[in-house]
């Protein structure tokens, strides 16, 4: 991925119900860093990697639903498949 970022406002491939419901799209509305994978509060921030999100240290505000970033992936992507690259 290297220089990618995912930004406030993009649109994601997202698996609610904690990567296992069904693949839908989403708009970003909020982003917060976390210092270690799947915490639940971090930094809010307006961009981050798209390695960051590989390494599952963002949580994504989705309107009114969040997200691990295990579970979001660029648009068009499968978040399943996409981590496993």
């Amino acid at each position: 991925m290297g220089t990618e970022v995912l930004r406030v406002g993009d649109t994601v491939s997202w698996r609610h119900n904690w990567g296992s419901g069904p693949l839908v799209s989403a708009k970003v509305t909020g982003l917060e860093q976390t210092e270690y994978p799947r915490e639940k509060y971090g930094v809010g921030v307006l961009s981050v990697s798209w390695d960051t999100v590989r390494e599952n240290r963002v949580l994504v505000v989705l309107g009114e639903k969040w997200a691990y970033s295990s579970q979001i992936s660029p648009s068009g992507t499968d978040p399943r498949e996409w981590h496993t690259l």
